[in-house]
């Protein structure tokens, strides 16, 4: 989620910009903050999968998040619907592997 946030706001999405200023949090609407929280969410979510990849052994989950996170990283650049992308496979990668951890531990 915090991946997501700082893509949306690198992206200038106005409802994430509003919803920080609403939140007495303007002052992280600056790409020098946004760009190493952007990297640090993203190598922790990134880091989180490749530790469920290791327990359940679909490598296809770490593939999907790493798309996800190059689609964000991009998405900085180019148009927002790129970063929603992004933060959707992110997302859907999370869930992937919180499934899998669960369905593994049942079959145990």
């Amino acid at each position: 989620m915090g991946a997501a946030v700082a893509a949306l706001c690198c992206a200038g999405v106005p409802a994430v910009l509003g919803a920080l200023s609403a939140a007495g949090l303007g002052f992280l609407v600056n790409d020098l903050i946004l760009f190493p929280l952007l990297t640090l969410f993203l190598a922790l979510g990134l880091w989180g999968l490749r530790d469920g990849v290791r327990r359940h052994g679909l490598r296809a989950v770490l593939a999907l998040g790493g798309v996800g996170a190059l689609l964000m990283v991009a998405g900085i650049l180019l148009p927002p619907l790129v970063v929603y992308a992004g933060a959707a496979a992110t997302i859907a990668a999370s869930l992937w592997n919180a499934v899998a951890l669960r369905q593994m531990h049942r079959s145990a």
